[in-house]
């Protein structure tokens, strides 16, 4: 921000008075020149030179001013509005305004008011040259709201002199000239800068200097009202986040607890009913509730890691190897929950032994995710296929299910955090494995049809040096 005293139109005003002295002094010494030279006394040079004297400064200051004035009305606005891109918060772009227009229209008084949320004032947001103190009790300018915003459209300004009642300027200001110009955002009013200025400080009688002053302070002091409701709706949706992250942390936690009982108790069950009677109704129940611990347990773990997903950015440990036994280590996993449905599952492995490089731990996560959406909605005695293949300089691992598939309007959506579409569960694990992958540098997508089932892809990319490598296809169908 450049000196408060600074006034981009001083050079102008030095280069004036300079075009002055510098016409004087060749005058003078033009005039003993001529007179050695004609041979004339300093009285007759005087008067043939004297005229042509006068006219030329004449034509100087005529010149100076219009060029003084021109450039004022480009000065000024782009000045104003450099000053005020520096400034991002409302209050103090408005105080700043009041003070330059002040400062530089010689005004007595500047009150910037900004038209309220529900448009039937204007309220003072600003002001320079009043006593300390004015603008906590100022009143809003309530009346004049009509009038001003025809004065907007119209891109005309108001004068008036001052009658010492008015709402802003009162007796101290009775008989200064008033001129109030409308701060123009877009196309209609967002307020007003009300000048009180001497009748005859000529610096505020140019109606294209001020209509200029305030469509840049108009757009300017808008952007900043702008700028600070979209930074406070920032920080709103940032203390949002933060609460729903403390809230699923807690949550999370608190259900650990109760959870790890019942899972060791009924873990504890079933191993005593399958001694005693594995086929047994009591044996039956007792595995339902294990699965279901299980369940809730993936659940509660989902939550923990999406409560902790705005801090925490798990480190990788990439090591350089096939996918093989990553691929079976997740089969094998979820192959129990599969064989109580008789699903089948097939696993294809082609080029399966290509290295890529893979956080063996995180990355067998992603496949449980997509194995446990697979072997969830594909219903008893359906059939899931797990294939790898190179395609170009990646490694494609797909999970095929035959479900009920996904409805292309949320194909979009499922990998977003807690969305659902119209399946159950709480919309994570798709989402913790498509930020899984994405930390590989690799790509999740799905492709279905509705009610022919779904397939999810993951792809990694290859390292150069591992390209070459391929080994045939190895097929294992498991039920």
């Amino acid at each position: 921000m450049s000196d408060t005293h600074s006034d981009p139109l001083d050079e102008v005003r030095s280069a004036r008075r300079w075009a002055l002295v510098g016409t004087f002094g060749a005058a003078f010494a033009l005039i003993p020149v001529y007179a050695i030279i004609l041979g004339l006394s300093i009285e007759s040079i005087l008067v043939v030179l004297g005229p042509a004297a006068v006219v030329a400064l004449a034509g100087v200051e005529l010149t100076s001013r219009w060029e003084y004035g021109m450039h004022r009305r480009y000065a000024y606005p782009h000045h104003l509005g450099c000053e005020l891109a520096a400034i991002r918060e409302f209050g103090p772009a408005s105080e700043r305004s009041a003070e330059l227009i002040c400062q530089w229209l010689k005004a007595r008084a500047v009150v910037v008011g900004w038209l309220s949320e529900d448009g039937q004032s204007i309220e003072p947001v600003a002001a320079h040259g009043l006593p300390s103190g004015w603008l906590a009790g100022a009143p809003a300018m309530a009346n004049d709201v009509p009038a001003m915003n025809k004065l907007a459209q119209d891109g005309q300004l108001l004068m008036k002199s001052s009658a010492g009642n008015d709402e802003w300027f009162g007796e101290q200001f009775r008989g200064d000239r008033l001129i109030y110009v409308p701060l123009v955002r877009g196309d209609r009013l967002g307020g007003v800068v009300a000048i009180a200025s001497r009748p005859r400080n000529a610096h505020v009688r140019d109606q294209q200097l001020l209509a200029a002053l305030g469509v840049v302070m108009g757009l300017a002091l808008d952007n900043c009202r702008l700028y600070g409701g979209q930074r406070a709706h920032a920080q709103h949706l940032q203390e949002l986040n933060r609460m729903k992250s403390d809230f699923l942390s807690t949550v999370s936690h608190e259900l650990r607890t109760p959870l790890t009982s019942i899972m060791m108790a009924a873990e504890m069950l079933l191993e005593e009913e399958e001694t005693r009677d594995p086929d047994s109704v009591r044996g039956k129940l007792v595995r339902n509730i294990v699965r279901g611990a299980s369940r809730l347990g993936s659940l509660v773990t989902d939550l923990v890691n999406v409560s902790r997903e705005d801090e925490f950015q798990p480190r990788l440990e990439l090591d350089l190897g096939p996918v093989t036994d990553v691929i079976g280590n997740s089969v094998g996993i979820i192959q129990p929950l599969v064989a109580a449905k008789h699903q089948t599952i097939e696993v294809q492995l082609g080029d399966s032994e290509v290295p890529v490089r893979l956080d063996r731990l995180r990355f067998e996560q992603v496949l449980i995710n997509l194995l446990s959406n697979a072997q969830r909605y594909t219903p008893p005695g359906g059939h899931i296929a797990v294939l790898s293949r190179i395609d170009k300089d990646e490694m494609v691992i797909s999970v095929t299910d035959s479900g009920p598939g996904v409805a292309p309007e949320d194909q979009e959506y499922i990998f977003e955090p807690f969305y659902r579409g119209d399946r159950s569960g709480l919309g994570l694990g798709l989402a913790i494995a498509k930020s899984l992958v994405e930390l590989h540098n690799g790509r999740i997508w799905v492709e279905s049809a509705n009610s022919q089932g779904s397939t999810f892809s993951v792809a990694l990319p290859i390292p150069a040096a591992s390209r070459t490598r391929r080994v045939p296809v190895e097929s294992v169908r498991l039920t």
